[in-house]
């Protein structure tokens, strides 16, 4: 079949923009996500692949928090936020690489190590050589030498023989620190499934000691015995996981009779404690929480990686992957329709494809695992022509033509993915250009729609782009639709009323493939007074939107225009700004000392971040602000309690249904702006890692004081 693929250009128009790019719509939840009212037997029926996929996607939803989610989610195939590796390095260099706990160390390092870092070099110091020399080791807690010993692992480092702590010497504190029975305790005592399985896991890097394979089997065969009928260690999920990442480590397979209970094996045990939100909880019924999660996470990517590198789940010498999975977006287009759209994970074309089509219900018909035949009920070659399934990516705002197959073309964070239904002369919108530029109501209005093309040039072997002007297409916006002429151009006669508009264009053809994809944008007609799109404003956000316009705290997206947006992100720069007209502080002036190395002279945030953080409402993270990320529903109430000088009771915040998902720094901010009623719930949940739209931030800018 022939590839002629379409391009699309989107034009960065700043605020002060009238039409609106919108063709990939409202973000669909991405594939994975179990719906709300799936009982946990139900939930427990999943794959393990699918149960990595929801568990990572509750992880990322609340942001990374911990050195465990980092090393899950990157054993798991994810690209972490560089963000992240920022913030490792950042307090490596505020302790200037002195870490009082060798656990702490020892656990930095492993995160280091899997997100691509050099341990032995990382902010400036050498991690490897302060934990082989660290004084407090000896005399520990067992999980003291394992971690250790799991760091030292984790690479191929230089270890002199003089060291306080060579492997060796780790691998005898360990070793003799086992009970008769097999297994381990942290101090002394009884054994304990999750230092059993920890300390098995140590042991696995070491089987060609005699001394360590022997310890290792016994641990192993402890683990077995310790099983309780129901196929678990009491009821705990940690416990379930920590013996998985130990017995694949140790290539030992989870899933064989020895840890098989009741018919249910360790993986299947776990999966029970997985929740519809694709949370883990800690035990039988309970409600997700971020840690029983990134266990779980752990667990679930060793085993999936269990007989490919052994499972090693701290084994980090391989080379990072190829293709990590980040998050896009894919809208799939038909000939007739749209089909649907995602947000989902994915590494290739092919995989968000997959994603996208079982979020959105779609049967997705692949031939050779690069050629996708049929999506749905529309398979190619519907026409008799040339036509089928194509696709085309958009990235930072320009469409990229693909020379290679879904399966092969590798994706990057936030790229937007259009599959859609075409043939030989297919075209996808270039631009849209509207006249007047600022419509009033009542104004005629035109719009001139041209459309690109990729041909082939067989002169030199290439596809170059043709533009042209969007010829008999179809126009609809406000009730209005109108077909193009000749020029492209399509007219409102008598214009429309104030307010915002979605333009659909489209290029459908009976009996053929479509002319032109499918496109939608936004237009906005001003009346020169309120918000022109008053109407797309939530009912229980209007009142407080009006209020903080009218006090002077927001404003909208164009002067000009009157567009208030309610349903885009507030940005963290943003919400500094609007505390610090909320308290009544002027922006630092602009010679004021940069205070983030992300906040650049001259940025217009630059003065309201470098006081916000003089002021102490913000605090960063490391020597970053992230000034133009989205800001989080728990990060928000922290900005307000420091601005505030608010205080709660941590505890409190656990009253909401998803109390375990907020992240241990916002605890105390949470319980306070809610008990205060500046922030609320939403029926019963708080929802920590929800991004904050405009018109959520209006309603909290007028309860403030």
């Amino acid at each position: 079949m022939k590839k002629h693929l379409s391009h699309m250009k989107f034009t960065a128009l700043g605020l002060a923009f009238m039409l609106i790019v919108a063709m990939f719509g409202t973000a669909w939840a991405p594939a994975g996500r179990a719906a709300a009212a799936e009982s946990n037997a139900a939930a427990a029926k999943v794959s393990v692949s699918e149960a990595v996929y929801s568990a990572a996607e509750y992880i990322l939803g609340g942001g990374v928090q911990s050195d465990w989610q980092a090393i899950g989610l990157s054993k798991a195939g994810y690209k972490v936020d560089g963000s992240y590796q920022n913030s490792l390095e950042a307090k490596v260099k505020e302790a200037k690489g002195s870490f009082s706990r060798a656990t702490d160390l020892a656990r930095t390092i492993l995160a280091v190590k899997a997100l691509g870092g050099d341990p032995e070099q990382f902010g400036g110091y050498n991690l490897i050589a302060r934990l082989y020399n660290h004084d407090k080791i000896a005399g520990q807690t067992l999980n003291t030498a394992v971690y250790a010993l799991l760091a030292l692992d984790s690479g191929s480092y230089s270890i002199p023989d003089s060291a306080a702590w060579t492997q060796a010497k780790l691998l005898n504190e360990i070793v003799a620190k086992q009970n008769t029975d097999g297994g381990f305790a942290l101090s002394s005592g009884a054994s304990d499934p999750d230092m059993t399985a920890m300390a098995l896991t140590a042991l696995a890097a070491h089987k060609d000691d005699a001394k360590a394979a022997s310890a290792g089997e016994r641990a192993a065969a402890w683990l077995s015995s310790a099983l309780d009928a129901g196929g678990g260690y009491g009821d705990s999920s940690e416990s379930v996981a920590q013996a998985i990442i130990a017995l694949t480590s140790f290539g030992v397979d989870p899933a064989g009779s020895a840890y098989t209970k009741g018919g249910v094996e360790l993986a299947g045990k776990l999966l029970s404690y997985r929740n519809a939100d694709g949370g883990f909880a800690h035990n039988t019924g309970g409600t997700s929480n971020t840690l029983s999660t990134e266990q779980a996470l752990l667990a679930l990517a060793a085993y999936s990686s269990f007989g490919q590198n052994g499972g090693k789940l701290y084994d980090f010498s391989e080379a990072a992957v190829v293709n990590p999975l980040v998050r896009v977006n894919v809208a799939i287009e038909g000939p007739e329709a749209a089909l649907g759209q995602a947000n989902v994970y994915a590494g290739n074309v092919l995989t968000a494809l997959e994603r996208a089509a079982q979020a959105n219900n779609l049967a997705l018909v692949n031939e050779s695992g690069n050629y996708v035949t049929g999506i749905g009920s529309v398979s190619a070659g519907l026409y008799g022509g040339y036509d089928g399934w194509m696709y085309i990516v958009s990235r930072e705002g320009q469409w990229i033509y693909p020379s290679v197959g879904m399966n092969d073309f590798a994706l990057q964070e936030n790229d937007k993915v259009l599959v859609y239904y075409g043939g030989d002369v297919t075209q996808v919108v270039d631009a849209v250009a509207v006249h007047p530029q600022k419509p009033t109501p009542g104004e005629s209005i035109t719009l001139t729609v041209t459309q690109k093309q990729w041909l082939w040039n067989a002169a030199t072997f290439t596809s170059d782009p043709v533009s042209s002007p969007a010829a008999g297409v179809q126009l609809s916006v406000g009730g209005h639709t109108v077909t193009t002429d000749t020029y492209g151009n399509a007219t409102i006669n008598g214009g429309l009323s104030a307010g915002r508009y979605t333009v659909t264009i489209t290029g459908y053809a009976e009996g053929k493939a479509p002319a032109l994809v499918r496109y939608t944008g936004e237009l906005g007609v001003s009346s020169g007074a309120a918000f022109a799109d008053e109407k797309s404003i939530s009912a229980w956000a209007l009142a407080a939107v009006r209020s903080a316009a009218d006090a002077g705290l927001v404003q909208g997206v164009s002067e000009e225009y009157q567009v208030f947006a309610p349903k885009e992100y507030i940005t963290r720069a943003q919400f500094a700004a609007l505390l610090l007209r909320l308290t009544g502080q002027e922006p630092a002036a602009a010679s004021a000392a940069q205070s983030f190395s992300d906040v650049k002279p001259g940025a217009w945030y630059y003065g309201a971040v470098s006081k916000a953080k003089e002021l102490g409402y913000i605090s960063g993270n490391g020597s970053t602000f992230n000034p133009d990320g989205v800001i989080t529903r728990q990060d928000m109430a922290v900005m307000i309690a420091k601005a505030y000088d608010l205080a709660g009771n941590g505890a409190a915040a656990f009253s909401f249904t998803d109390g375990g998902k907020i992240s241990p720094y916002a605890l105390e901010a949470v319980s306070a702006v809610t008990a205060l009623g500046y922030m609320s719930g939403n029926g019963g949940a708080f929802e920590p890692g929800a991004y904050v739209t405009r018109e959520m931030a209006a309603v909290v800018a007028v309860r403030l004081p």
